[in-house]
């Protein structure tokens, strides 16, 4: 009860701290790209996959979880070989009509249609080169198609009757096989107006329609023009417009003639300008907060209210290199700013404080950017340098601080239904729930299931159709498990007093002669053997026997047991003085007396009195060879976790602590495949140790290799399970909760959010890149007994994370590569040209060494030099 009312108060202080808490799954995905020449766009697409364009006209289409589905080239001037070679400057999407829209070096813009790529038409004759382009559905089958150009202007082609007009574009002079529309007459063909206007004194670097202003936003690098918002069809006022006419007609007609060419400019009325020194590089707009973000050359994130020109309203520092992308989202709450040195940073809005800032050798992003793509519905930022990278959001567990709790009572077990990929749990409140593991969202709910008495274990049989559930009371209840509900089937045991005698300790499935068992064992040491099925017909001699073992406990005896069972007869129970007995369960003989405080002492242990077992398991994929292996792990005693071979008189093949902090083992779990050890501490940490060959011929010296270590809760974990096919770790704690991991240790979500997880993207994906035989050994040593055993944890050092891909290269490697470069460089650029091109993406022999951290250093104040802007390498004039 008092651990209740202690988790209740954390709650409340955690209620009233609200906590903006952001996180990406590091690594990034990475892949390598078809394109050997750099990304101009990325653009999501309505079926949740990625479009990427690249200069050459190599389009690319990429499933959210970066995997190719098909490419091709749409300009097919590189198909022919006396022709000259075009190029793409910019892209977007005409979704409404399914057209991709590109500008081209040659002063074009080209429609596409996007089901095939093929040409449908294009727009010739541009005075200027297209080189950023969009595209925005305006009215009822109206658009606006624009773009900036190099001379500083925006131009605007108002498009009505988008179907009709599109349709006679079609019927128009063929040039190059592709219908033609030359600009000058563009307006001929009906339902079009061009508008231009001259706003920039530099090259139009970013822009966008906002049709809620009916205006458009543009940016450039000078620092008078940085960024302009400005109206699309001039001055809507009508003395105004009076004026500006009879200005013209006073205009002689030499001069006229003299500036037919030159593009107006908008009245001073018609825009608003926002100066920045070095200009602005990018930016975006939210119309829902009424928020402007720039950024530029000076590595500042500024925030604007769009109708207040004058001063930003806030100024975000942090990046040490220009920004190159920005990005509102999560309900106009964050903003995304991508540096060019693939440094990625989340800004809350209205704090102003930096989130999260994910450096390039996090994130294992390297080299130039070329482009950036936020998408909101896949909760993802995608980033192409040489390669594509995709940065996944991880799920928050709070909503404005409230945390997510999985049960309103803690959580006392669970269990993973691999059949039906679900996860079972059972809390204090005697509440069995299901929850569906790829998405993290409940399924069903029992109450009540054993009366006001809460339920202490939970067991699920091979075939994941049956779970037995017991209760502090001493009841036993079995349970059907069918895909949407868990449904009642039997009392195995009525319930009695609420004492700790009555109380069951374990549960576990056991099979003999065809014929389903449960074994449960009690805090007083008694099993109890239960048939499957009542009306199985069992005769007497078939009948498991337990009654030796029963005769043989103390009367006074009582504490935390454990029971394990081994295919095909054999099971495991332990005693409170650390002792594990091996028993047939056909004839109720002792086969084993495992006895490990008798061997020889560790040199650190919890205490010379600490016997107890919370937990054993046999490694089922070992059965065949469990005469010459150790089949059976157990956490303790001491602390410690101890691999034991059962032939003959039973052998310790393997002993090691089971926590950095010298803290008692609260539960373990071996993977479907035997391959991976995941431990429990009472400091709330998971440890993922490689055991596929450890103790596996002869008994081991050292450890096995710890592949990770992280905390996983704030208060006792219960149960922690892993999921070898999806590469995922569930654990359950008395904090309400039962959460998701990643093998690396990385939050994916607890059951119950209100945002559902996409397990097949944030987990799947890793689990072609997860290989446990290239982790290298990352466990540090354990703390001394003395003074430093003291030390708190939070003080300690936990072992880091090791990368997604250690790939080893030696001098070898290195010195054949720079002899093909050298190779390669004596060659004519004729020869270079025509050559196929490295794909981008791939690991050369220099980018494959390991990269060290430096040494820390104390950090030293200097005297400011005012001189040192005068040096600054991003203080560029254009």
């Amino acid at each position: 009860m008092a651990l209740q009312v202690g988790y209740n108060e954390d709650a409340e202080f955690h209620r009233q701290q609200p906590t903006k808490r952001v996180s990406f799954h590091l690594p990034a995905t990475l892949t390598e790209t078809p394109h050997r020449d750099p990304f101009i766009q990325i653009s999501p697409m309505p079926d949740n996959t990625l479009l990427a364009v690249g200069q050459d006209g190599l389009i690319s289409v990429w499933t959210s979880e970066l995997k190719l589905k098909k490419n091709r080239f749409i300009l097919d001037e590189h198909k022919q070989p006396n022709k000259k070679v075009k190029w793409i400057a910019d892209s977007t999407l005409m979704v409404q009509y399914n057209k991709l829209i590109i500008g081209t070096c040659d002063r074009e813009i080209r429609l596409y249609e996007l089901s095939n790529f093929e040409p449908y038409c294009q727009i010739v004759g541009l005075e200027t080169l297209p080189l950023h382009l969009g595209y925005s559905p305006r009215d009822a089958d109206e658009c606006v198609i624009y773009f900036g150009d190099e001379q500083g202007c925006i131009n605007i082609i108002l498009v009505a009757h988008v179907a009709e007009t599109l349709r006679n574009w079609t019927k128009s002079q063929v040039i190059d096989e592709i219908p033609s529309i030359d600009i000058d007459n563009i307006k001929d063909h009906g339902h079009v107006k061009y508008i231009r206007w001259k706003v920039h004194n530099d090259w139009v670097t970013q822009i966008r329609y906002v049709h809620s202003m009916e205006s458009i936003i543009s940016s450039s690098n000078d620092d008078f023009t940085a960024l302009v918002i400005g109206c699309v069809e001039g001055t809507k006022n009508v003395q105004q417009r009076l004026r500006d006419l009879m200005e013209s007609s006073s205009t002689s007609s030499r001069r006229t003639l003299l500036s037919a060419n030159i593009p107006p400019k908008r009245n001073l009325n018609d825009e608003s300008l926002f100066k920045v020194k070095r200009g602005v590089k990018t930016f975006d707009f939210c119309k829902k907060s009424n928020i402007l973000v720039t950024g530029g050359l000076d590595r500042i994130v500024r925030i604007w209210n769009p109708y207040v020109p004058g001063w930003p309203t806030g100024l975000l520092r942090g990046h040490s290199s220009p920004i190159s992308f920005l990005c509102i989202g999560d309900e106009s709450t964050k903003i995304y700013s991508v540096s060019t040195d693939c440094t990625v940073m989340v800004w809350d809005v209205e704090d102003h404080t930096c989130l999260i800032n994910v450096i390039s050798k996090a994130s294992q992003i390297r080299g130039e950017i070329a482009t950036c793509c936020f998408s909101p519905h896949l909760r993802s930022l995608y980033i192409a340098t040489d390669s594509l990278a995709a940065l996944q959001l991880q799920e928050n567990s709070t909503q404005l601080g409230v945390p997510t709790l999985s049960h309103n009572e803690p959580v006392t077990c669970c269990e993973y239904n691999q059949n039906l990929q679900q996860v079972i749990s059972c809390c204090t409140g005697s509440v069995i729930k299901t929850w569906d593991l790829l998405t993290g969202q409940l399924i069903s709910e029992v109450t009540a299931a054993h009366g006001s008495s809460p339920i202490t274990c939970l067991a699920l049989d091979r075939s994941g159709t049956r779970i037995v559930t017991s209760g502090k009371d001493g009841s036993l209840k079995q349970w059907n498990c069918i895909p949407n509900s868990v449904n009642f089937m039997q009392t195995l045991a009525p319930g009695r007093t609420a004492t700790s005698k009555d109380e069951c300790s374990d549960l576990s499935y056991a099979e003999l002669h065809g014929i389903r068992y449960i074994i449960s064992i009690g805090c007083d040491r008694r099993i109890s053997i239960f048939p499957d099925h009542q009306d199985a017909l069992i005769t007497e001699d078939e009948y498991p026997q337990c009654s030796l073992i029963n005769n043989m406990r103390k009367e006074n005896e009582k504490g935390k047991f454990c029971v394990a069972f081994l295919p095909p007869n054999l099971v495991a129970t332990t005693s409170y003085n650390g002792e594990i007995m091996l028993w047939n369960l056909a004839s109720g003989h002792i086969l084993n007396r495992l006895i490990a405080s008798t061997c020889e002492e560790p040199e650190n242990g919890t205490g010379a009195d600490d016997l107890i077992i919370n937990k054993i398991a046999f490694i089922h994929t070992r059965t065949e060879r469990k005469e010459e292996s150790a089949v059976l792990v157990a956490s303790g005693p001491q602390g410690q976790i101890t691999f034991w071979n059962i032939s003959g008189g039973g052998s310790i093949f393997g002993r090691f602590a089971g926590s950095q902090y010298m803290s008692v083992v609260s539960d373990l779990a071996i993977s479907e495949d035997g391959s991976l050890l995941c431990v429990a501490d009472n400091m709330n940490y998971v440890y993922i140790w490689e055991i596929s060959q450890y103790a596996l011929q002869e008994p081991e010296v050292e450890p096995p290799t710890l592949l990770h270590c992280w905390r996983a809760h704030q208060h006792n974990i219960t149960r922690v399970i892993p999921v070898i096919k999806h590469m995922v770790v569930i654990t359950s704690s008395l904090d309400f909760t039962l959460k998701l991991w990643s093998m690396q240790g990385e939050y994916m979500g607890t059951f119950g959010q209100t945002k559902s997880w996409q397990i097949k993207i944030t987990a799947s994906s890793k689990e072609q890149d997860f290989d446990t035989s290239i982790f290298a050994q990352v466990q540090s040593p354990l703390p001394e007994s003395g003074a430093n055993s003291e030390e708190s944890p939070e003080n300690q050092i936990i072992p880091p994370e090791m990368p997604a891909h250690v790939i080893f290269v030696d001098d070898k490697d290195i010195a054949e590569e720079l002899k093909e470069r050298n190779l390669l460089n004596s060659k004519s650029s004729r020869v270079k040209m025509s050559g196929t091109k490295q794909a981008y993406g791939r690991l050369n022999a220099y980018k494959s060494l390991e990269i060290c951290d430096l040494m820390s250093v104390s950090t030293t104040i200097q005297k400011p030099n005012p001189a040192a802007e005068l040096n600054d390498p991003y203080d560029l004039a254009f």
